[in-house]
């Protein structure tokens, strides 16, 4: 399971996406992907940063949770209003995610054209973007 939380524009975060996932596989006792996913949530929107893109990937049960509270998010004013939101199981089975990828190959091709998707170059904060 990939989880990536952002509050980096939408093309933007196409492009760095596959390069930064944030993975969320092994937790403590009674902690679930679902809380880790609220509690970022809750913590960027008490710092008044809503997350506008929110991509979750999963292929088994453990990733449910996160999958229910992903769907809640809006309604729950805990991710901007206009965010993209993708909750996507792996493999064809019940699930409160949105979509559903047949395997690990269409994972990649998802992966790659959402990249493709984006006219917006990636710079860092520390290096001044081309003007031509």
């Amino acid at each position: 399971m990939r989880a990536f939380i952002s509050t980096t524009p939408y093309n933007a975060m196409c492009n760095i996406l596959i390069n930064l996932p944030i993975i969320l596989d092994n937790s403590p006792k009674g902690v679930t992907k679902g809380l880790v996913a609220e509690k970022v949530f809750t913590s960027l929107a008490v710092k008044g940063k809503l997350a506008d893109f929110v991509l979750c990937i999963g292929d088994d049960r453990s990733d449910e949770d996160m999958f229910e509270i992903i769907g809640d998010a809006l309604s729950r004013n805990i991710i901007s209003y206009d965010a993209k939101v993708f909750a996507c199981t792996v493999g064809q089975k019940p699930s409160k995610a949105k979509y559903y990828l047949d395997d690990t190959s269409e994972v990649v091709l998802m992966l790659d054209s959402l990249a493709d998707a984006t006219d917006t170059p990636v710079t860092s904060d520390d290096e001044p973007a081309d003007s031509d």
